[in-house]
């Protein structure tokens, strides 16, 4: 027998937007942590070097930053060319992606 939208015990559902209680703790426990650490944190992620370095940050920004629809990114650098550029480059493109995903959520 399949599932009937809106035939269960709570036929409204979760609210649209609405975050899993769990998961928001948790990126609340994480951003908690990350702030507490950001010296410690910052100074092994500059020893990082070339993919190390980009997937750390990546890892981070996903509980940071709402995972955007792959649509939302219309000018993202391949990761070959994120790789090779500087770090102050690097941290251009982010500020540049952060600033075009507040755009499209405001």
């Amino acid at each position: 027998m399949p599932f009937k939208k809106a035939n269960n015990a709570n036929p409204t559902g979760r609210p649209k937007g609405a975050t899993n209680k769990i998961s928001a703790e948790q990126r609340e426990f994480l951003r908690e942590f990350l702030l507490e650490n950001k010296p410690k944190l910052k100074s092994e992620m500059l020893k990082m070097k070339g993919r190390s370095y980009v997937y750390a940050y990546i890892a981070l920004m996903h509980y940071i930053l709402p995972k955007p629809a792959v649509a939302e990114l219309k000018e993202v650098p391949d990761l070959e060319s994120f790789i090779a550029m500087t770090p102050e480059e690097r941290q251009l493109a982010m500020e540049e992606i952060r600033e075009s995903l507040h755009n499209q959520n405001a």
